[in-house]
């Protein structure tokens, strides 16, 4: 009974040792597992800020080159032309006018003959006008004019350009431009010839042509001044401009014979 007794506390003993034992591992077990959890909440902080930065922004993947993030807009529009039409339309109402530009290009140079190119071109037109880059939206308009001739916004292109040029050749807004003069008088003209050739009979034709004329004369080449005026007079002799154009080339000869020109051809021919 003794020997029994013996090693029942003994026994005793151990498990106690051993309770001990786990109880003080648990205490030294509970500030590394606060530890972790303070360390899981911060990863998770941490990992928020993280993905706020770029959830807006694209990645572009390219083969054999890193990643690349692009501002919201720039993307690459991808899809067919209907598809990037409809991306145009959904940027246009959002007034994200750039991006709807971006999407009316892509559908023009992807899709050239689809039936929505047309309307693309125009629509990309309105839009260059409207954030005032005037230069593109005339060369959008021309190239409705040009490759879409049977287009239902072929008169409307044709005003654009002409109102575009008018602009130049009046001057206005050059300062906000950063335009010099004489450029915007080259550019006047580039625009207007463009009305004349590709709509030689439409609404805007003879009065562009008589701008040329204004333009030149006001870059004091009087010599290209004369013939513009005097293709107004040949080609649209019953339009109201041309008695304008034949007045122009009376004052032109007057002022280069009374003060003088570098232009043979006024000089040379009387008044």
């Amino acid at each position: 009974m003794s020997i029994f007794a013996s090693l029942s506390g003994e026994i005793a003993g151990r498990i106690g040792l051993s309770a001990n034992l786990t109880q003080r591992r648990s205490q030294l077990r509970c500030p590394s597992s606060m530890k972790f959890r303070v360390l899981a909440v911060v990863v998770a902080i941490l990992g928020v800020a993280f993905v706020v930065e770029p959830i807006n922004a694209a990645v572009v993947f390219r083969p054999g080159a890193k990643a690349q993030y692009v501002p919201p807009g720039e993307e690459e529009l991808n899809g067919n032309a209907a598809e990037l039409f409809e991306i145009a339309q959904n940027a246009d109402k959002d007034k994200n006018w750039k991006r709807a530009i971006r999407a009316y290009k892509q559908l023009v140079r992807k899709y050239p003959h689809d039936a929505l190119a047309a309307g693309a071109v125009y629509r990309g037109g309105v839009l260059f006008e409207q954030i005032h880059e005037y230069l593109d939206a005339a060369a959008a308009y021309r190239v409705l004019v040009t490759n879409y001739p049977t287009s239902p916004h072929f008169n409307e292109a044709i005003e654009g350009q002409f109102r575009i040029g008018e602009m130049y050749l009046a001057g206005k807004k050059l300062k906000l431009l950063g335009i010099p003069f004489a450029t915007s008088m080259d550019r006047a003209v580039e625009i207007f010839a463009g009305v004349v050739r590709t709509a030689p009979y439409g609404k805007y034709t003879a009065r562009a042509q008589f701008d040329i004329g204004l333009a030149r004369e006001k870059q004091a080449t009087n010599d290209a001044a004369l013939q513009a005026y005097q293709a107004v007079i040949d080609k649209f002799p019953n339009d109201p401009v041309a008695a304008d154009a034949q007045y122009q080339i009376g004052y032109v000869w007057f002022t280069s014979s009374k003060g003088g020109t570098k232009d043979a051809a006024a000089t040379n021919k009387p008044y």
